[in-house]
């Protein structure tokens, strides 16, 4: 682009005139009928009286005979010539020229198309073959190579939508939580927003499969047609991927409100058969006021499951105590766990800006000293964080780790979503043993197998 510039600024000197203005569409295709501003900005100083144009060839002036059409039109009524680089000038104002302009317009289109089928063929041929096509995008690099960190994002998001989230309540989760999206610093906002979401969502890229849909330039609210499997490495299922197209293409999803998750929900689960558990409201007594339980719903193709049950409000409570004191204590020794010996990490590191802000109080150390080892501290955090994200713990980047006190005030501001985030990721199995009949609630019963 610049050389073509060069070229016509040295041809429109040796014209007689100095210091041209310049239009420039860069990046804008003359072919595919998009706006082109620099072209419709030049058409206006035409209507002012100019008089000459210098292009480097005509086809970068028009490529559609209609808008050759509309300049012979608008020259009719305001003289020009234009003047080419490539391909020498001609008079619009004339018969020869005006000829002469249609057959390099023609040929032009011509051209034109006949590039775009072999693009359009070629990317088929990728597509059917199961390879990676385009940029970056969130969760993979440049031809298709797994980035971890933003893989244990995506893992989340489909976690939160299955589970009944809404997009708008991932996003905000998302921009809460202060996780950049793909192009955050480049001239963005730094912010999700929900078509994002929903974008990264229905993608067929995710779970590892191709898509293409050559006419769509805007993604269908259930997707792009899926080729086959692709040649990178999923996130998700492509089951995942089903489920996810399945809701957002359904109608009855905006007209309505989905049911709020209960905390334990799918998490906890029968000792006895292995099924998720359900919420429900169980009643003692005829005109009781119902409670809360955790139960094995009975399924009639599944003669094993069902008969088993457990307070949800002193489960809820059992487990929020287990996960808060792992989040406020270094590990044991024993756990040799990676997520837990970055939680260990970021306990000491800020147990060391504290003693840095206590020596400095007390004029131990100097204010450079304490910037300087705060600056370190800081650093070593960050890098933690990250190394959390990549092991897929994102529920865990804006935890207040090895603060009590904080912990328990941050825990309450969480919703349900974030909390259940946090659980499955410390948690690996959350397993309720039958408990016997007549007695009361018996945290024994409760076996947890934290992640590893």
């Amino acid at each position: 682009m610049l050389r073509q510039q060069e070229d016509c600024l040295a041809l429109a000197a040796r014209l007689g005139f100095d210091d041209p203005p310049v239009f420039i569409d860069n990046d804008v295709s003359a072919f595919d009928g998009g706006r082109r501003p620099g072209y419709d900005a030049l058409i206006a100083q035409v209507e002012g009286g100019v008089t000459h144009i210098v292009v480097w060839h005509v086809d970068r002036l028009y490529r559609q005979p209609r808008e050759l059409e509309g300049l012979i039109d608008l020259v009719e009524h305001h003289p020009v010539r234009i003047e080419s680089v490539q391909g020498g000038g001609f008079d619009l104002n004339t018969s020869e020229g005006r000829l002469m302009a249609r057959q390099l317009v023609a040929i032009a289109a011509y051209e034109s198309g006949h590039k775009s089928d072999r693009v359009k063929r070629a990317n088929q041929r990728l597509a059917e073959q199961g390879r990676w096509h385009g940029p970056a995008r969130y969760g993979y690099g440049p031809g298709g190579v797994l980035i971890a960190e933003q893989a244990a994002v995506i893992r989340q998001m489909a976690d939160r939508f299955l589970a009944g989230e809404s997009i708008r309540s991932i996003t905000a989760w998302l921009n809460r939580s202060q996780i950049p999206p793909l192009r955050a610093g480049s001239d963005t906002s730094g912010l999700w927003h929900p078509y994002t979401v929903r974008s990264v969502l229905a993608s067929a890229r995710i779970s590892g499969q191709r898509a293409y849909s050559p006419g769509t330039r805007a993604d269908p609210a259930g997707g792009r047609e899926i080729l086959g499997p692709g040649d990178w490495e999923r996130i998700i299922t492509p089951e995942e991927t089903a489920r996810i197209r399945a809701i957002l293409a359904d109608p009855a999803r905006r007209r309505t409100t989905t049911a709020r998750p209960s905390l334990l929900g799918g998490i906890a689960r029968c000792g006895k058969c292995g099924a998720g558990l359900t919420i429900a409201g169980h009643t003692s007594a005829p005109g009781a006021n119902p409670t809360l339980r955790y139960v094995c719903q009975k399924d009639p193709s599944h003669p094993e499951r069902g008969g088993l049950s457990i307070s949800a409000p002193l489960l809820d409570d059992e487990v929020t105590r287990g996960i808060l004191h792992r989040l406020g204590r270094p590990r044991p020794a024993s756990d040799t766990s990676p997520i837990s010996a970055l939680v260990e990490q970021i306990v000491e590191t800020n147990q060391r800006i504290a003693l840095l802000e206590q020596d400095s109080a007390a004029g131990l150390i100097t204010p450079r000293e304490r910037m300087s080892g705060q600056r370190a501290a800081e650093e070593a955090l960050q890098a933690a964080h990250r190394q959390l994200a990549a092991a897929g713990a994102v529920g865990l980047l804006t935890v207040p780790i090895g603060d009590p006190a904080g912990l328990e005030s941050w825990w309450r501001r969480l919703n349900v979503a974030d909390r259940r985030a946090v659980i499955t990721t410390l948690i690996r199995k959350l397993t309720i043993a039958p408990g016997r009949p007549g007695r009361g609630f018996d945290p024994a019963r409760i076996r947890i197998t934290y992640a590893s």
